[in-house]
């Protein structure tokens, strides 16, 4: 007498003749959904602060500010900073991580400037009443982007170059020397294309004001970045040690 095969045939489990047992999963029903692997890397931090400190810099420079005898905007605590994270994102990274980095927050800022266009021009709500202190606000900040693109994009991409090229000759040390010549040099280019693209717009009228307004803006983003150094030191020493950076030793920052 043959054997029958014992999976051929299946017990039903409740007792009911002619009941088929269900069959077992296979591996396509059991496979985990799949997504596209993402390394631990702190560089799209960066890239979300860049974008943030450009977008809030371009809308506080639409009010004048004047302290004394001194002439600037509203963003002039605001803008340096972006110039520290071009500083430790070209240092950390590279060149090209940095004008992705600058190419990406000024689409963001951009974007945020059509935003700002198309709400203005909606039709207000009949119980709304800021619509005119709204487009005073904003309405300027498409014009100052246009000049924040071009000074910034500018002189950004001059900050990274010099910043890469003094490291190819001094490698990991005199980290100082980098920073504060980029900075010179990046900060001059930005700061003259942003203000004459900006100083109209403030109100900002005879050229005395608009050389205040330059000379001010370009000190007071040197001495932020300066005063900054040791900040970044730190910044830049723990990012080395927590990225991927090389395959062989770490390097060390140093003075």
């Amino acid at each position: 007498m043959s054997q029958v095969p014992s999976e051929s045939v299946s017990e039903p489990a409740s007792g009911h003749a002619g009941a088929v047992a269900a069959p077992a999963h296979t591996s396509s029903n059991t496979a985990a959904a799949r997504f596209a692997p993402r390394t631990r890397t702190a560089f799209d931090q960066f890239v979300a602060a860049y974008a943030v400190v450009l977008i809030l810099s371009n809308i506080g420079a639409t009010k004048g500010i004047e302290i004394g005898p001194i002439v600037t905007d509203g963003g002039f605590f605001l803008f340096p900073i972006a110039y520290v994270l071009g500083d430790v994102v070209s240092e950390v990274w590279g060149f090209r991580a940095a004008r992705r980095a600058i190419i990406t927050s000024f689409a963001a800022a951009l974007f945020a400037s059509i935003c700002f266009w198309i709400i203005i021009a909606l039709p207000s709500a009949s119980f709304y009443e800021g619509q005119e202190a709204f487009v005073q606000v904003l309405g300027p900040v498409p014009l100052i982007v246009a000049g924040s693109l071009l000074g910034f994009l500018v002189g950004q991409l001059l900050n990274a170059w010099v910043l890469v090229k003094v490291k190819e000759k001094t490698r990991e040390k005199h980290l100082w020397a980098r920073l504060i010549s980029s900075t010179l040099v990046g900060q001059f280019v930005d700061t003259l294309i942003f203000c004459a693209v900006a100083a109209p717009i403030i109100g900002i009228q005879t050229f005395g004001q608009f050389l205040n307004y330059v000379i001010v803006g370009y000190v007071w983003k040197c001495l932020v970045e300066v005063l900054v150094i040791p900040v970044t030191y730190a910044v830049v020493a723990r990012l080395k040690k927590t990225e991927p950076y090389w395959d062989g030793e770490r390097p060390e920052v140093t003075a």
